[in-house]
């Protein structure tokens, strides 16, 4: 569970990068639905996932 909370982790981290060079405009957009909105809200989702990938992990 600790390499999905860390795959999960960096997945955020690089979506967050992608929101902000999407709304720095640096780049054009990848498509119309791809807006800054959904990179920092997906980015928001995987973070909260690797947060209950950690905290999920048995104690045997």
């Amino acid at each position: 569970m600790v390499a999905l909370a860390w795959i999960a982790g960096v997945l955020g981290g690089l979506c967050m990068a992608m929101g902000i060079v999407t709304a720095a405009e640096a780049i054009p957009l990848v498509g119309p639905e791809f807006t800054w909105l959904f990179w920092f809200a997906l980015s928001g989702i995987l973070f909260l996932a690797s947060i209950v990938f950690t905290l999920a992990r048995g104690e045997y």
